[in-house]
């Protein structure tokens, strides 16, 4: 008899796993058929004002158009809803979004809450972090790092919490791009899922690199989040984060920290330069990076392009 449901069961999780990769297909359709819906949108105007026509007829038509696939603004300029929202970014991108900037979603089970969406040629990325000229603090204690912090139109983080439930519905692939001082650039991205406040929001890497860049997050795939108020890093006898500055996934203090000090240039004291920016495997632990973005997107399925 358990033989036998043993057997059902991964019946049935074949059957909810074509499912999925057949849902996944459907959005891929509907993301092209969206792309040419928007082509078509710009070759009308183009074609009637040509033949110096203007239909009051197309005009209401295409008003009408945009108002299913896009959000309307309210007073203050900001983005307003006017259907449900999506859960992410990428979600956004799907249903014809194209334009990058800082939107509203609301993922299961959470309030709404605003996040800056990346609309690239790959989809729409929520980004999660970003440090481009240390206009921010980043040396936060753990109700910073949970709630986020910062401007979404500058350099900002998300919050913990918010990620938590952005992720908690599948697996999201983490693409990280760094920059240097001197104009050069590299990316990393893996498989990941992100633990809840009562696992100090454990990192879980479920999928191999992809990128020219070597992990610099550790050789552990499950570590949790430390700041200088909350110690749960590996390293028994230091507080990494006291020790580095910022809050983050550290191990055992020496392979990354991205959300360490901003250095505009590399500092003299090598206690402070242990406490800036860097990727170990890239430019060293001693090099304060120039920018860093951190963005997430659902991870495509086994066997999808």
């Amino acid at each position: 008899l358990q033989s036998l449901m043993d057997a059902q069961n991964s019946r049935i999780e074949e059957l909810l796993q074509k499912i999925k990769q057949q849902q996944y297909k459907l959005d891929k359709q509907n993301l092209q058929i969206k792309s040419l819906q928007s082509k078509v949108n710009l070759l009308i105007p183009l074609h009637l004002k040509d033949n110096k026509t203007q239909s009051p007829k197309w005009k209401i038509n295409l008003k009408k158009s945009l108002s299913l696939t896009n959000q309307s603004q309210n007073a203050t300029g900001e983005p307003v809803p006017t259907q449900k929202l999506p859960e992410d970014c990428h979600q956004l991108f799907l249903a014809g979004q194209q334009s990058s900037g800082v939107f509203q979603v609301q993922p299961a089970g959470s309030q709404p809450f605003k996040v800056y969406c990346d609309m690239t040629a790959e989809g729409g990325w929520t980004v999660i972090q970003r440090r481009t000229d240390g206009s921010v603090d980043f040396d936060q204690l753990w109700d910073a790092y949970k709630n986020g912090f910062g401007d979404l139109h500058g350099d900002f983080w998300l919050g913990l919490e918010k990620v938590h439930h952005l992720v908690q519905e599948g697996r999201y692939d983490l693409l990280i791009e760094l920059e240097d001082w001197e104009g050069n650039s590299q990316v990393v991205q893996f498989v990941f899922s992100l633990g809840g406040e009562s696992t100090a929001y454990t990192l879980n890497l479920l999928g191999p690199l992809s990128g020219e860049l070597e992990n610099a997050i550790g050789d552990f795939r499950q570590l949790p989040f430390s700041t200088r108020d909350r110690d749960h890093d590996l390293k028994a006898d230091t507080n990494c984060a006291k020790h580095l500055s910022g809050g983050w996934w550290f191990s055992t203090c020496g392979h990354a920290n991205l959300n360490g000090k901003y250095f505009r240039s590399i500092p003299r004291q090598r206690h402070e330069r242990k406490q800036g920016i860097f990727w170990k495997t890239w430019k060293g632990r001693y090099y304060p990076l120039k920018s860093t973005v951190m963005k997430i997107q659902p991870a495509a399925l086994e066997g999808e392009p």
